[in-house]
Formats: structure tokens, sequence, C-alpha cells
């Protein structure tokens, strides 16, 4: 989010709304909010309706695995906090662009917690989105 939010004012350019969906807890989300600052839309879904409607998986093992594990002593090592596990810790996330139509146009689903699309990759797709839309 922290390099999403770096690019707010393409986003803004963009026509582009983000949301931010998120099973954590409420005191772990507005820590969340005040340290990376994001100017998006946060939205909490403990039951985890979004995500069984999106279809993201769950994965204990794709969550806690060597890759993951690595990232996340990296990050520490770099002077992130932890803050511990909040919610579902095997639910895995995903990255979705829904057009003004509701209609999604791109799921990526995540593999495990590290596997995102680069912002560079979304504000592509985008992009591609608006030219097609001005066509």
């Amino acid at each position: 989010m922290a390099q999403l939010r770096q690019h707010d004012d393409v986003l803004k350019g963009l026509n582009t709304r983000v949301a931010v969906i998120s099973f954590g807890t409420i005191p772990g989300a507005k820590a969340w909010v005040q340290e990376t600052a994001v100017p998006f839309d946060f939205f909490l879904d403990p039951q985890l309706k979004a995500y069984q409607a999106y279809g993201l998986d769950r994965s204990l093992i794709r969550s806690w695995g060597p890759k993951v594990w690595f990232t996340y002593a990296r990050l520490l090592l770099s002077g992130r906090r932890w803050r511990g596990v909040q919610g579902d810790s095997a639910q895995l996330g995903g990255d979705f662009i829904v057009d003004k139509n509701g209609i999604i146009c791109l799921a990526y689903r995540s593999h495990d917690p590290t596997d995102r699309p680069s912002v560079s990759q979304l504000l592509k797709f985008l992009q591609r989105i608006m030219a097609k839309d001005f066509r």
C-alpha cells in the first residue's frame, strides 16, 4: 500500500478509487492506517465475506512458508514494527480492479502474503481500461 500511496495523483488522474479490505481488528486497523497514512478507503471484514465472495484462498502452509518468514524478517530488520497476528492468519488476499459498472476487470488472487502485482502492473492495467473507456 505504501508504494501505491506514492501514486495517489496518478490514480486520481485515472479516475480510480482504492479500497482496502482487511479482516484485522479495529485497533490494528487504526494503527495500520496511522502508520501508513494511506489516503484510501479502508473497510474491516472480520467475517471474511468479501474474501469469500472474491474467491480468495485460505492456506496455513502458504501463509507461513519460508518465503513469507524471510520477507517478514527482512522487513523487521529494516525497522518495521511487528504488530502480531491479526484475525485469520491462513487467509490470503488479492488485488482486484472493478470498473465503473461493477465488472471485475482484474482478479489477482495471491498465492501467499508476499505475492502481489507490482504497482506498475496495476497502473498499466488501469491505463488500458481508461483508454478502452474513451474509444
